[in-house]
């Protein structure tokens, strides 16, 4: 480690050492290319002006002329310029051209010298000339043959200067002869043609080299020249270009063998990575059967044994050992969550549900831990947001759960609120919002609030507890519903946590029952907490109440004393700080005027002493905190109005329940494969209270002997067993020619991701998780298992579905104990809830999504059973057992389903509206006979 840790450093230096070696490199080309583009435009640039004075030189024939002196000078200073740029070329020394252009040069600006010493001297024997000339005018007559000859030579002379031409040179020299021959005699004379001689050969010196000078012999030398640096400028780009493209394809190479290397290294870790994860999920799913198959007998059994008859004590107990099984199945659940989450398998329902129930649920949920913390909880729904709405109800509940216990959780004193308000209409978002008053979170550890198993406080951890799971896993769920869990807080003050989500109203909800009540009522709340006092008002006061609140049994006192006469109820809060709400109960029981209100006690702790002490005094009426609008309302509806109709809803579902499972199952043959004693015994208690029949094996070798041996509706086929695990045994099962179709239901412990897809790829048709909850169990059966009834209607002659009675109220109010109330809610329902149940179906099937349209018959079916409508239940069973079989439901069976569901809604509204039944409706052969009649 250490050995690689030093050689880590190595293969970066190396690397920069190369780019800074190429680097420095094409700097040098490059460089080079610059001083060769250089050179060759100060060629360009001499070559130039070489040319235009040459032009210049040949177009002016004075040599005194001032402007050729200037330029010539200007022409000398840019070579001597550029004659030094090239001496400062380090390659001059080994470049022939360069030395050819220097000589070339240097025998160029020794001609300019001699040119600008000629025409100093032009000038300095122009002056004596011209002096001398006009003496000789002077001297001579006018008319004389000298002054002629004078002239004459005066203007050969200045010819001469503009021009270097050979016949005025011979006729110059005839004229020098012929005065010195004849005028010979004057000195003046010979003076004057000898200065002309002198003149005239200064001349044409100065033409002969000026002519040389204008036949550019430097050019040439020059043009050669600048060419060659053209060339190596070209040469030096080129060859920087194919470098720098042999650099680029080499770090391209580089760079691909490195990701190639990184991708190999990356490939390896994912592998052991998925191997990490697949160990860690198979350590999970091991864990979860070896938790879950003891838990399934612990809460199965203790649900089992609070359903006997049982003191006290032993109900306590036994609520006890559930409430710690609940607890540690919710953990299992969070881990299970987590992993779902990470792997991105956990996927929300889009169903319609409703707010209130979620809210009762909740209030339930949390008013033991509440009490023992002696924190009060309330839950205030603002009535802009609507009851019924479509999402995920479970998860959106977990969440709330997981905020709600924190809040608890860390609070000592106080209380924690829990608010539901509407964020915006359209498109609507519902805010949820936890505030506590417990012991804060520092801001500093805020960032680590919703990482996975992480407590803020070692303190905190020892003394609350907590796996620290419930903020990651609900922030990843409020993520996935479209929203972000957000808090803020405060240490010593409380903390707020928020989350906004998009959600939609429910597509088939209805209205619910309203409770309102007429003559506006007065009603008394007594409680010591303002909010509570608050909630209460508000929920009341929307249905029709006068709401009296008070905050002290001296002001409820004062309120008897001056209303009494007029109160309908009294609202009493246990404790109230110091004071004991049961102490004005009594006041009011002795008093012989506030003796008929009725009271009903509210608390948030206590209950069990409370319930002694009401028990004592006669008081029967009692409503837990946290309270819920739909509680409350119940409770004083019961109060005032006599009404209990949740408790006759509860009633009615129950029984109807009850008697609909027994009466599909019944007679049903089950085969259980388990190896747990304790589960083996659950499930078949399960089984015995729906009269079904169970046969046991312990492995999944005796399964299959089994299932060869005698025929089975169902098996229940448990995945982990000896010898032969369910698995197998479903595979060798699935190979028996006549038993290949019987439905096989998995029953496990194990509940991670892939598990359910590993069940049914090997040919199992249901899926069902450890703790095994009743209701599941007889769910899954009903919809793999062909109802008894069904098979015996199908052979029934004298009873087909269009001759079975519609609705059989006697059978309805038998299996109600003949309480009329409960079966009206019963059909109120199902006039409510169920009113588009075809228009579903039909277009369940246009989506070509017959487990939809299926699971939508089965409901139909169940609701049918509960109302004893007898002929709509065999109907749907029979289209949903044939869906089941993959079959094409034709128009003429919709329609037929169609006739008898509004056939069904026709009776129920019959019955609703007048109380009475149609006499015709549950004669088996009045409608046969009609129907064959017509």
């Amino acid at each position: 480690m250490n050995k690689g840790s030093r050689k880590s450093p190595v293969v970066p230096a190396l690397v920069a050492a190369l780019l800074l070696g190429f680097s420095g490199f094409c700097w040098q080309l490059l460089s080079q290319q610059q001083q060769a583009h250089n050179l060759n435009e100060a060629a360009e640039v001499v070559l130039n002006r070489i040319n235009s004075d040459s032009v210049y030189l040949l177009g002016r024939e004075n040599a005194n002329d001032s402007n050729v002196q200037q330029r010539l000078g200007q022409l000398s200073i840019v070579l001597d310029t550029f004659v030094r740029t090239i001496r400062s070329d380090p390659e001059v020394e080994q470049a022939p051209l360069s030395q050819d252009l220097l000589r070339d040069l240097d025998a160029y600006l020794m001609d300019l010298a001699k040119l600008h010493a000629m025409e100093m001297a032009i000038e300095y024997i122009a002056q004596p000339f011209q002096h001398q000339l006009q003496k000789v005018r002077e001297s001579a007559p006018p008319d004389s043959e000298l002054h002629l000859d004078v002239n004459e030579l005066a203007q050969l002379i200045n010819y001469l200067q503009h021009s270097s031409d050979s016949n005025e040179q011979q006729q110059l020299v005839l004229l020098q002869r012929s005065l010195t021959a004849r005028y010979g005699a004057l000195p003046e004379v010979i003076t004057l043609v000898k200065l002309s001689e002198d003149f005239s050969r200064q001349v044409m010196a100065y033409h002969t080299l000026r002519y040389r000078l204008i036949d550019m012999h430097v050019i040439e030398s020059l043009v050669r020249w600048k060419l060659d640096k053209l060339e190596r400028a070209s040469s030096l780009m080129n060859r920087f270009y194919l470098i720098v493209l042999a650099g680029a394809l080499i770090c391209f190479a580089l760079v691909a063998y490195t990701l190639w290397r990184r991708n190999q290294k990356l490939s390896e870790l994912s592998r052991q990575t998925g191997l990490l994860a697949q160990a860690k999920s198979d350590f999970l799913a091991n864990m979860s059967h070896e938790i879950r198959t003891p838990m399934n007998a612990i809460i199965g059994f203790s649900s089992l044994a609070l359903q006997t008859e049982l003191d006290q004590q032993q109900r306590d107990y036994l609520g006890k050992i559930k409430s710690s099984s609940d607890t540690l199945l919710l953990l299992i659940n969070d881990i299970l969550d987590l992993t779902k989450v990470e792997s991105g398998k956990l996927t929300l329902e889009e169903i319609d549900f409703d707010l209130s129930e979620q809210l009762d649920s909740l209030a339930g949920m949390f008013a033991d831990l509440a009490e023992r913390k002696h924190v009060e909880v309330i839950i205030r729904k603002s009535p802009e947001v609507p009851v019924f709405l479509r999402g995920d109800p479970l998860r959106l509940g977990q969440v709330l759960v997981n905020l709600v216990n924190n809040a608890i959780k860390f609070t000592e004193r106080g209380e924690v609120e829990v608010s539901i308000e509407l964020a915006n209409p359209h498109p609507m978002r519902i805010r949820f919002s936890v505030r506590d008053t417990g012991i804060g979170i520092a801001e500093e550890k805020l960032a680590q609030l919703f990482q996975a198993f992480t407590q803020l406080e070692a303190g905190n951890t020892r003394k609350y507890g907590g796996s620290g799971l419930g903020l990651n896993i609900s922030q990843r769920l409020v993520e996935l519903m479209g929203g972000r869990i957000t808090v803020q807080s405060k240490p010593g003050v409380g903390s707020l946590f928020q989350f906004e989500i998009p959600i939609a109203q429910a597509v088939y909800g209805v209205a619910g029952r309203k409770v309102f009540f007429e003559n506006q009522p007065m009603v008394m709340v007594m409680d010591d907490n303002e909010l509570v006092l608050d909630l209460a008002r508000d929920i009341l006061t929307r249905a029709g109440v006068r709401v009296v609140p008070v905050n002290s049994l001296s002001r409820g006192r004062q309120l008897l004393c001056e209303e009494g006469q007029n109160l309908r109820l009294a609202i009493l809060d246990w404790r109230m700080g110091q004071e004991d709400g049961l102490d004005l109960a009594l006041e009011m029981y002795q008093h012989s005027q506030w003796r008929r209100i009725p009271i009903l006690m509210i608390s948030a702790w206590a209950r069990e002493g409370l319930h002694a002490r009401m028990d004592s005094m006669g008081l029967t009426h009692f409503l837990p905190k946290p309270m819920t609008e739909n509680a409350l309302l119940a409770k004083v509806d019961e109060l005032l109005n006599g009404s209990s109709y949740e408790l006759n809803l509860r009633k009615a579902e129950v029984q109807g329940d009850q008697q609909h499972f027994k009466s599909l199952l019944q007679g049903t043959r089950v085969l259980l494969a388990e190896d747990n004693r304790v589960n083996q015994q659950l499930i078949i208690e399960y089984l015995r209270r729906v009269d079904a029949q169970v046969c046991v094996v312990s492995n999944g070798r005796e399964a299959v002997e089994r299932v060869s041996e005698q025929p089975f509706d169902v098996i229940l086929m448990d995945l982990q067993m000896p010898v032969l695990d369910g698995l197998d045994a479903t595979r060798q099962i699935r190979k028996m020619v006549d038993k290949h179709d019987v439905p096989i239901i998995a029953l496990t412990a194990s509940a991670m991701p892939g598990d359910k897809e590993r069940c049914l790829g090997v040919g199992m048709n249901g899926y069902v998780t450890k703790p095994v909850s009743k209701l599941d169990l007889y769910n899954n059966l009903l919809q793999w298992v062909k109802p008894q009834g069904v098979e015996q209607a199908g052979l029934m002659e004298v009873k087909p579905p269009d001759l079975m009675g519609l609705l059989d109220l006697d059978d309805a109010l038998k299996r109600l104990e003949q309480d009329k109330e409960a079966l009206q809610i019963l059909f109120k329902l199902f006039m409510s809830e169920h009113k588009d149940d075809l228009w579903e179906i039909r277009s369940a099937l246009r989506r070509q999504q017959p487990e939809i349209a299926s699971k939508l018959l089965h409901t139909l079916k169940g609701v049918s059973a509960n109302i004893s409508a007898s002929r709509l239940q065999v109907v749907a069973g029979d289209l949903e057992w044939r869906l089941r079989q993959n079959e094409v439901l034709s128009e003429t069976d919709l329609e037929q389903l169609q006739q008898v569901f509004s056939q069904t809604r026709e009776e129920v509204s019959h019955f609703l509206l007048t109380g009475e039944q149609h006499e015709s409706s549950y004669n088996p052969y009045s409608i046969g006979d009609d129907h064959m009649s017509q």
